[in-house]
């Protein structure tokens, strides 16, 4: 009995912390949104509202931006001369982890090398020369540019990362590397931010880095001590729209209340995306860019 592959088109990752939230001149009272809970709860609240104002995101970019690892399967055609491009979900991609190809989805040949792939206007453009393809019930035929039938359809299922890197860091003054809750994405020679309010800092990722590994080596030592704070290159603009929309999602958690606008009578309800849509269009207007058109 055949089965489906299961996998996550994007994941739920937020694209602020509550801290830069905090930092953001919103002018919001982010510390009654529930009603006697104390600053633990008040916070928890504050991060399910972010999450929810990520999620809007996701769901008007049709993918998360935030660096993540994502198995994809689709089909593909081999070209005449010996390579498939496949064209992932989500974007910009950053590194193929592995790929499995074949004629027969139930007998799928392994890239054993994926660095020899080449990326190219959002897509993963691979040679199978010199590889082998089982796309036979006779067993593995040798595979090479223009010694199979050009236009051959094959399945193909492999991981990949995509994204910008958005995750936490940690640092001392002085040092020469940084410890990540998250090294997927990061990659050698990447210029990354360390937003930490007036200790704000841009560092870059040294030759050294390991790709993966959660300590990060820098060209140049932290010119400030940091604790667990947001660190990555998500585009600003993203991290903006999210403060917009965070507080647009805050703003309407009453629009259904009784308003008065001073030295006139009172007016009926409003409803909230008569008040607070600039917020929300000024936010889908900043992200439209990396809208992924279907």
């Amino acid at each position: 009995m055949a089965t489906g592959t299961t996998y996550d088109t994007f994941t739920e990752n937020a694209y602020l912390t509550i801290a830069e939230f905090k930092n953001a001149p919103t002018s919001i009272d982010y510390d009654n949104l529930v009603i006697g809970g104390n600053g633990n709860a008040q916070d928890a609240e504050l991060a399910r509202v972010i999450m929810r104002a990520s999620s809007f995101m996701n769901e008007y970019l049709n993918q998360n931006l935030v660096a993540d690892s994502i198995t994809e399967t689709q089909r593909a055609r081999v070209t005449g001369q010996g390579w498939i491009a496949l064209h992932p979900y989500n974007s910009p991609i950053i590194a193929l982890q592995s790929f499995q190809y074949g004629a027969d989805p139930n007998m799928l040949s392994t890239l054993n090398d994926c660095s020899k792939v080449w990326f190219e206007n959002q897509q993963i453009i691979i040679p199978l020369a010199g590889n082998t393809l089982n796309y036979s019930s006779q067993g593995p035929l040798s595979f090479g540019a223009g010694s199979a039938s050009p236009y051959l359809q094959m399945f193909c299922k492999y991981t990949y990362v995509a994204g910008f890197v958005n995750t936490i860091s940690t640092g001392t003054a002085g040092a020469s590397t940084m410890t990540v809750e998250s090294g997927v994405g990061i990659l050698a020679g990447q210029t990354l931010t360390i937003y930490d309010g007036a200790s704000t800092e841009r560092v870059t990722v040294n030759s050294t880095y390991t790709y993966g590994s959660t300590t990060v080596p820098l060209t140049s030592a932290l010119l400030y001590t940091h604790a667990a704070v947001a660190t990555g290159n998500l585009p600003t603009a993203l991290k903006q729209a999210c403060i917009l929309l965070t507080t647009a999602f805050l703003k309407t958690r009453g629009d259904g209340s009784m308003t008065m606008n001073i030295t006139t009578a009172p007016t009926s309800n409003i409803s909230g995306d008569m008040r607070y849509s600039s917020e929300i269009k000024l936010a889908l207007d900043m992200i439209d860019k990396y809208r992924r058109v279907r």
